[in-house]
């Protein structure tokens, strides 16, 4: 009878001891892959976004200097130097300035992205006459829609204002 006994013990031990079924096993694996597909993009997209705070931080600097130089210098700075600013080497984003070569009425700031994932932002400072004939500087800066490499579409710029292209939109509007 001890013996019987014995084996029956041993027995239901191994039974405990058996691990995880090949279900349960799979059934968490199947959750694991829902929620990485769920949160890897989103951590994706985080990163760009962070990435693209540079170019706005960086054209925003632009604008508001090249704002100043024009109100001392009566011109814009057509380098990054004139305007005093330096700008480290950028892994994200390649900036440059433009000037209107007819009439010296505004200064293009680019930040043409370098990756596909990050969207091209443009700024411009633009001498325009208000309503009542006034000059008056006018400051926009837009973001492309749409994530691409290269530089976002130039702004809209006439005599009375400065609108942002159809395939931008403004930045903190």
């Amino acid at each position: 009878m001890k013996t019987g006994q014995g084996a029956g013990l041993l027995q239901d031990k191994r039974q405990q001891e058996q691990g995880f079924t090949l279900l349960e096993v799979t059934i968490v694996l199947v959750i694991s892959g829902i929620l990485a597909a769920i949160a890897l993009p989103s951590f994706l997209n985080q990163a760009s976004k962070a990435k693209q705070v540079e170019a706005k931080m960086y054209l925003g600097a632009l604008n508001r200097a090249q704002q100043s130089y024009m109100l001392e210098q009566a011109q814009f700075a057509d380098t990054v130097n004139h305007l005093g600013i330096a700008f480290p080497n950028s892994l994200n984003y390649g900036y440059s300035i433009r000037l209107d070569s007819v009439g010296k009425q505004y200064a293009i700031h680019d930040a043409k992205s370098l990756s596909v994932s990050l969207r091209p932002y443009v700024g411009v400072v633009a001498i325009t006459q208000s309503s009542t004939g006034d000059a008056r500087i006018e400051v926009v800066l837009c973001e492309s829609k749409t994530a691409q490499q290269g530089k976002a579409e130039q702004p809209v710029i006439n005599a009375t204002s400065v609108t942002c292209a159809s395939s931008t939109k403004p930045v903190g509007q």
